[in-house]
């Protein structure tokens, strides 16, 4: 079977070692593009603009950061005038740990990761991987509570569901390889409790690989899980997409894996896998993991999973014209910035009749109209100008507020947090 071209061994990860001494041959500043999509505000977060992870609710918005630039913790502002967003405080966090994920389970209770840096471990002997409980009642200045610890590293990326009082996480237990996902109940948010482990055969001590190692080369692990119903589903990096039966979530039900990148040579990397609230419809991203598209890009795949049992993926979203074969741009000034170009986060909080919006690091947000899941259609974007340090974004992370249906966008590299409203 041909396969499109993957640069072997590219460095890759979620510190800046890809981005130094990077090939590029623009680095001219890029204006800012729009279309359907206004600038509202924007503050460049004291220069913490390594950032991911967004929470947004009654004017106060949650950044945590962690990147390129060295900057670990979170930014608290006020952005109820959204034109004018202000910096009310700024929590520094250890080195030795990413904290770059943060969710506000209730008014009172805020989580982040805590995924170790394993060359910094002896560093900072002090530090624990898993989750970190901070109390919000004064939203502005978080109390540190307690650590949730698990095994190994940590936590990568928590995902709450509201319904069941449940968190999903990517993380670590002893006797895995890799990580897998774990389950906490949240009844009492302040102390998750563990409940339960569910992982594809092949990561747990003894068993055999239940997939092809030569192409998936033992990255098959958790990278985030999602509720549908009493279902999860995971994006499980290079071992594509999984769904498990969580009816009990003490004892999670493996139900399959499919992996277009095993089966077609597609990007792997596979990120979320995401069914939004009323919709029998997928939505599957992955990750953009190389600069200058050293390996095809990553994309959007919508399935059909009107029966469960059986997922068909129906098509494909992609911002510009790409080579059938080599699935990268047609137009290589995409690969040509020493960043990274293609999918990465998407709002998870969607619904079925909300549209999608989702960063695209170089290719800044996309916004797309998915009410045809056969059939999706961009309706809405917006590149945020570059500088001179920087000629183009490296959008991150994106959070839609329903209250106020602005949309946040965090930036990997340095160009800060950009706060948009859709005019389509």
């Amino acid at each position: 079977m041909s396969r499109p071209y993957y640069k072997p061994d590219p460095i890759t990860g979620g510190g800046g070692a890809q981005y130094i001494g990077a090939e590029f041959k623009l680095n001219e500043p890029w204006e800012e593009q729009a279309h359907n999509v206004k600038l509202v505000g924007h503050s460049e977060l004291n220069g913490w603009g390594d950032a991911f992870q967004i929470q947004v609710s009654k004017g106060i918005a949650y950044v945590a950061a962690s990147g390129i630039n060295g900057h670990d913790g979170l930014t608290i502002l006020d952005v109820s005038d959204p034109s004018k967003p202000k910096i009310l405080n700024q929590i520094s966090d250890s080195p030795g740990a990413r904290t770059h994920k943060v969710l506000r389970i209730s008014d009172d209770i805020m989580i982040t990761n805590s995924e170790l840096r394993p060359n910094l471990i002896g560093k900072y002997p002090d530090l624990k991987g898993g989750l970190k409980v901070f109390d919000i009642s004064d939203p502005i200045n978080p109390k540190f509570l307690k650590y949730v610890q698990t095994d190994g590293v940590g936590v990568h990326r928590p995902i709450y569901d509201r319904d069941r009082k449940l968190l999903y996480s990517s993380g670590y237990r002893d006797g895995f390889d890799k990580k897998i996902l774990l389950i906490h109940d949240m009844k009492d948010p302040a102390n998750p409790e563990f409940i339960g482990q569910g992982w594809v055969e092949g990561q747990k001590d003894g068993e055999k690989h239940s997939w092809d190692n030569s192409i998936v080369q033992n990255e098959a692990w958790c990278h985030e899980g999602n509720p549908w119903g009493n279902y999860v589903t995971a994006g499980w990096w290079d071992g594509g997409i999984v769904l498990f039966d969580c009816t009990d979530p003490t004892n999670p039900k493996f139900k399959w894996r499919h992996n277009p990148h095993e089966t077609h040579g597609w990007p792997g990397c596979f990120h979320s896998f995401l069914v939004p609230k009323g919709s029998e419809f997928g939505i599957v991203t992955q990750e953009t993991v190389t600069i200058n598209c050293e390996h095809p890009p990553a994309h959007v795949t919508f399935y059909d999973l009107r029966n469960k049992d059986i997922p068909l993926p129906i098509s494909t979203y992609m911002p510009f014209d790409i080579d059938p074969i080599q699935m990268r741009p047609i137009d290589q000034k995409w690969g040509q910035t020493g960043s990274r170009h293609g999918a990465h986060n998407i709002w998870l909080d969607m619904e079925k009749n909300d549209l999608i919006y989702i960063a695209w690091f170089n290719a800044g947000l996309r916004i797309i109209d998915w009410s045809n899941p056969f059939n999706p259609k961009e309706v809405g974007s917006y590149i945020p100008a570059g500088n001179k340090e920087r000629c183009c974004p490296q959008s991150n992370d994106v959070y839609v507020d329903k209250e106020t249906g602005l949309i946040y966008m965090s930036d990997r590299w340095g160009l800060g947090l950009h706060i948009l409203e859709y005019t389509g």
